[in-house]
């Protein structure tokens, strides 16, 4: 998808960690990811422009020009939304700075950016004003946001619709009939059929103001702190799918050497392509996994005649306490192994209701375990009670960041941990 796009400034968004305006890119990218926001604003590391990137940039063009003038300059792309646009007029309000008269502000921090297009049509019959974000994306169906994310400041695209609900609200003069906020992304194809579609979440006033008030205003605050750290090991990474997502991070390789280096399961694991099938349950044919050191180093048993590897891992294996990681085994003749999927809803209930929230991942900023302590307070309290010694199997560890701080915590309970490689 196409990122939102900072208004242009002479001026640095960080200066001596103190951040001197923001944006919700700079909102989003946080969210996604603290310490990539942290080598894109306070270390200004540059990162490269892609071809997605450059195709939103000529479709926005187009949109504008044709929104503000009448005139039909739409390409392929944004042609095939034509149908759901407003009429062009000069009511309309498009690329609406952010900066304006007032601006909007989180954490007295001005915003800079602009709104693709405001709507006020039916302001004054209705009390409705339509905000429009247009998304060029490779495919509509796998990359479309939800009405519900749109209206959920905790989530990516809501974090950014939100935003410029609030500049509405902010506009009182303007917009003194307001009452409710229809918040739209409009999303064009570029591969494959020229498709276009709307998703469009109605809220009223009062649920953006509250969203503002107790998730941005917070993060903002976490984004004040963070600018002011000394170096990027000190700002929290959000490793996983953060790291691959929109093509990959472009600070990936400044994150992961010297001491920003994570531990992971994979870097405790050797390369053994030799040994016993384990295979993702979803996997059309076998794939190579990597086993724990000490499995690969067992000595035959002593009979007449050397049994196949997989045999003498299985053994191995049936003896200790394993976990298998996004991998089922199927050499494995023991008892079968237990999902931790209860073990992992156990943990999250202990120390949500510790900390007074229903799920540690949303937990506020009045709350010891927010700005993201919660990983550190679950696996703290997974390292105290680990589940019974067995054999479990944890999937979906990409899908699942709960999973993931769970695992990470549990592997050195585990005499052997197998993960699969697709």
């Amino acid at each position: 998808m196409t990122p939102s796009r900072d208004a242009p400034s002479n001026t640095a968004s960080v200066i001596a960690g103190v951040i001197q305006r923001l944006s919700v890119s700079q909102l989003k990218r946080h969210k996604l990811c603290p310490r990539a926001w942290f080598f894109q604003k306070v270390m200004r590391l540059p990162e490269p422009t892609t071809g997605a990137q450059q195709v939103g940039t000529e479709g926005h063009a187009q949109l504008e020009h044709f929104l503000s003038t009448g005139e039909d300059v739409l390409g392929a792309f944004a042609k095939a939304g034509a149908h759901l646009l407003p009429t062009p007029g000069p009511d309309l309000l498009v690329e609406q700075p952010l900066d304006g008269v007032p601006p909007l502000t989180a954490g007295d921090i001005p915003f800079a950016g602009f709104i693709d297009l405001v709507d006020a049509r039916r302001l004054a019959s209705d009390g409705v004003l339509r905000i429009t974000d247009h998304k060029f994306t490779s495919n509509i169906a796998s990359n479309a946001a939800s009405a519900e994310q749109l209206a959920d400041a905790n989530t990516e695209p809501g974090l950014q619709m939100v935003g410029y609900g609030a500049w509405a609200l902010g506009q009182v003069e303007r917009f003194p009939e307001l009452r409710v906020l229809e918040l739209e992304h409009l999303y064009y194809q570029t591969r494959g059929q020229r498709l276009a579609a709307s998703v469009v979440a109605s809220v009223p006033v009062e649920h953006v103001a509250r969203e503002w008030r107790t998730k941005v205003e917070p993060q903002v605050e976490a984004m004040k702190e963070h600018a002011q750290a000394a170096r990027a090991s000190d700002v929290p990474a959000n490793y996983g799918p953060a790291c691959t997502k929109y093509g990959g991070c472009p600070f990936m390789a400044k994150c992961l050497t010297g001491e920003n280096r994570p531990m992971s399961l994979r870097d405790k694991l050797l390369n053994k392509s030799d040994l016993p099938a384990v295979l993702p349950p979803d996997a059309p044919q076998p794939n190579p996994v990597q086993v724990a050191p000490e499995v690969a180093e067992q000595p035959a048993p002593k009979r007449r005649g050397r049994p196949p590897k997989s045999e003498q891992v299985a053994e191995v294996v049936r003896q200790r306490s394993v976990l298998f990681v996004d991998c089922m085994p199927t050499t494995f003749d023991g008892p079968p192994p237990m999902a931790l999927t209860a073990y992992v809803d156990r943990m999250h209930r202990k120390v949500a209701e510790a900390g007074g929230v229903d799920d540690v991942r949303f937990a506020g900023s009045d709350s010891a375990l927010g700005f993201g302590k919660w990983r550190g307070a679950l696996a703290m309290a997974v390292r105290a009670e680990p589940p019974c010694p067995g054999h479990y199997f944890a999937l979906g560890l990409a899908h699942s960041e709960l999973m993931q701080v769970i695992v990470e915590a549990l592997e050195p309970a585990f005499d052997v941990v197998v993960r699969g490689i697709r």
